[in-house]
């Protein structure tokens, strides 16, 4: 009787560890963009580019570093090119040359829209990130 119980609980648990497993992965992209006022071109680690309207970060048109201890909030209107490099990043800043060393967060997700969809990117899985204002 417990053998059975035994076997009957670890059969339950394989089953759903694979349930859950199957919850993650690369499905749709989960949320639709934000309406933004800003496009950008987008190249990832794989050397593949993609042109993106109204792009957001995490849902905001700002981009969130860490600076040492320090938070900085740096608004999309300040921003030319983003540059990801292992784990550090590099911001061209408009008319104000860079800033550089800096961290955020890999886990963060870029979203925009496509012509034939919607759009989603991890930072870590970016190599760079061109901001410009959209044309009304």
């Amino acid at each position: 009787m417990k053998k059975t119980a035994f076997l009957i609980g670890a059969v339950l648990l394989v089953a759903l560890s694979l349930l859950l497993m199957g919850m993650g992965g690369t499905g749709s992209p989960g949320q639709e963009p934000a309406d933004s006022l800003f496009n950008a071109k987008i190249r990832d680690t794989s050397n593949n580019e993609v042109r993106v309207t109204s792009v957001t970060f995490d849902g905001k048109t700002s981009f969130n570093v860490l600076r040492g201890k320090g938070r900085i909030q740096i608004p999309f209107e300040n921003i030319s090119r983003i540059e990801l490099k292992e784990g550090s990043v590099c911001i061209t800043l408009k008319g104000t040359g860079s800033m550089c060393d800096l961290k955020t967060n890999s886990m963060s997700k870029v979203y925009g829209k496509v012509p034939y969809g919607w759009y989603q990117i991890a930072m870590k899985d970016v190599s760079w990130i061109e901001l410009t204002k959209a044309e009304p």
